[in-house]
């Protein structure tokens, strides 16, 4: 069948307009869990945490609810896993390619702010332009006292100083609500944004983000709380899309010219 150069580019609109759209997720349907990675798992990072369940009615809407329990503290883990490393315990999720972007909704409860403790995290794994693993942007809630400040605060992970970084809280902030992390990769810089504070490293080369994790905490003696997640969205590098519909173009000028 015949196809015309206004057909085609039609047809070629609209999967541009399939392939530039967010991966987004509003937790609204039960999610898939596993222990190994697969498209449209969450699948283990770390250690599996005690509960990661959707949809689950919480503040007048549906949303993720992950649980960390005292029953997978160090002290209870089986033998290999009783090391500190596994007390971060999360899921993770394979994004699409080119992503540059991605945000979440995070539910910040009111005793997260005096339990001297690392709450919650979104967290990413970088790729460079071989593919090689190049930083984690890691955007979190934590009321713990280091070198980065102390009482409850979001703060930003620097990958290449293995440092953090605090961002404070932003304008207007108050406890038991919904803030949306925002983590961006922005030229050659890591951008991190909760409302109006914000906060950028270098990227280490980074050229896009390769899944989402969201992590619990736990401790040597175990503790037991749950965190709330919504409405994560992940947004592929608007130029990936610009240099395929240029493509497009160019081939559609040189069918237009070899038919004159």
């Amino acid at each position: 069948m015949a196809c015309n150069n206004k057909t085609l580019l039609a047809a070629i609109a609209l999967g541009l307009g399939s392939f530039a759209s967010a991966q987004s997720m509003t937790f609204d349907t039960p999610v898939t869990t596993g222990n190994a990675q697969a498209p449209g798992v969450w699948y283990t990072d770390r250690y599996a945490p005690a509960g990661f369940t959707s949809p689950v009615n919480f503040m007048g809407g549906n949303r993720l609810k992950q649980s960390i329990s005292s029953a997978d503290s160090a002290n209870n883990r089986p033998g290999g896993f009783s090391g500190a490393f596994y007390n971060t315990q999360g899921r993770k999720y394979d994004l699409f390619s080119n992503t540059t972007s991605m945000s979440i909704d995070l539910f910040v409860a009111a005793d997260w702010a005096t339990t001297g403790r690392r709450m919650a995290g979104f967290w990413g794994t970088a790729l460079d332009n071989s593919n090689a693993i190049s930083a984690f942007p890691i955007l979190e809630f934590t009321s713990n006292s280091d070198l980065d400040g102390s009482g409850g605060r979001f703060r930003g992970w620097d990958s290449n100083l293995g440092t953090w970084t605090s961002l404070g809280l932003p304008t207007g902030f108050g406890y038991d609500q919904f803030y949306t992390l925002n983590i961006s990769l922005i030229g050659t810089n890591v951008v991190y944004s909760v409302g109006d504070v914000n906060f950028t490293v270098d990227s280490g080369g980074s050229t896009s983000i390769t899944n989402a994790i969201l992590q619990g905490h736990n401790t040597t003696t175990g503790v037991d709380y749950d965190i709330y997640w919504d409405n994560m969205q992940a947004v592929p590098e608007p130029t990936s899309v610009a240099a395929i519909g240029l493509g497009v173009l160019a081939f559609a000028a040189r069918r237009r010219k070899k038919s004159a």
